[in-house]
């Protein structure tokens, strides 16, 4: 077996990270935006989630188009800024538009109806532009804007707060809201705006399932809620209701188990023993890593028992992560465990 390459290890955790956060606070977005009885109310905090959230996922998944281009991620020297066309990164609304026209090259992302449609809306939707111009500007100089009244700097720049509230107001814009009471029209507003938000969301992440190959679909498991959500399930917000925890209400499989067996056939594998790590987070001296279907799926074996490595494997599978093993020492981990698992 070939040494393990940590800094590629290293790099492929730290996607896998940034991956799960920007999702997660897209999400958190939503749950704050769904308990507002007005978009009048005090913005602060979903703007901040949603701006962090698109930032992130747009930032990693420029990441994954130039590995894609260049089989390496960019190795930055002298200082020089990888997202300096994007305004220093700020400017979510370029890179979401430099993604793109890089889906135009890609055959697979335009011969397919639903991605194409879901490219489309990013192109095109206004409201969608709207949210990511609106997102760009907080995220670039607007996030104090407050703090700069008080203190009477002055801002030349528009007031992002009320930018997005105005936004929201603009989905009453074409409909017949006389016989609707304030509260039915304020639900609507914001009601149909995160529907624009999950789809934009949804379209996004298409790039990871098509645009980047296997490199991209490792992350299936960050956003597969809203993946393989349909029009008609837009607003139905059921990533947001309470879930089985993994950890308590699943059980690990047992070696001899069906399921895994048909994995196992399939999928590579490999060895990781305690040796090759200063910390070692087992009490067990080995286990061994399953790459199945490209890393989109990946397990650990640690005594009998088999664990997910990744949340896809964990959601798609029904089994707790190796968190759950009673081979595992209090207060550790062996994060380095999926990226190697990943590199097979």
């Amino acid at each position: 077996m070939g040494k393990v390459d940590f800094s590629q290890v290293e790099k492929s955790n730290a996607i896998q990270q940034e991956v799960e956060a920007s999702f997660k606070f897209i999400i958190e977005g939503i749950r704050i935006l769904k308990t507002k009885k007005s978009a009048i109310l005090n913005n602060h905090v979903e703007l901040q989630l949603f701006a962090g959230g698109f930032e992130r996922l747009a930032k990693i998944l420029l990441f994954l188009k130039y590995k894609q281009i260049n089989s390496k991620y960019p190795e930055l020297r002298d200082n020089k800024n990888f997202f300096s066309n994007y305004d220093n990164g700020h400017g979510i609304k370029k890179m979401i538009d430099e993604l793109v026209l890089y889906s135009k090259t890609i055959e697979f992302m335009n011969s397919i109806p639903m991605v194409a449609e879901d490219i489309n809306f990013l192109e095109n939707d206004h409201s969608f532009n709207k949210f990511m111009e609106i997102l760009s500007d907080f995220s670039r100089c607007q996030r104090y804007y407050y703090v700069d009244v008080i203190a009477k700097k002055e801002n030349k720049g528009t007031n992002a707060f009320e930018e997005f509230s105005k936004l929201i107001y603009s989905y009453s814009d074409n409909i017949d809201v006389s016989k609707m009471s304030y509260e039915e029209e304020d639900k609507h507003q914001i009601d149909s705006f995160i529907k624009t938000i999950e789809k934009g969301v949804r379209a996004i992440s298409r790039f990871f399932t098509h645009g980047f190959g296997n490199e991209g679909q490792r992350y299936y498991g960050d956003f597969v809620e809203f993946i393989f959500m349909k029009d008609e399930d837009l607003g139905d917000n059921k990533y947001l209701k309470p879930k089985l925890d993994p950890q308590h209400d699943y059980k690990p499989w047992r070696t001899n188990k069906l399921h895994f067996l048909k994995i196992k056939a399939f999928a590579k594998t490999k060895i990781v023993k305690s040796d090759e790590f200063e910390d070692w987070a087992f009490t067990v001296d080995k286990v061994k890593v399953y790459n199945y279907k490209n890393g989109v799926y990946c397990f650990v074996k640690i005594g009998k028992s088999i664990f997910a490595l990744n949340g896809s494997a964990g959601i798609v599978f029904k089994i707790p992560t190796y968190y759950a093993s009673e081979n595992l020492m209090p207060r550790k981990y062996q994060t380095e465990l999926l990226g190697i698992a990943q590199k097979l």
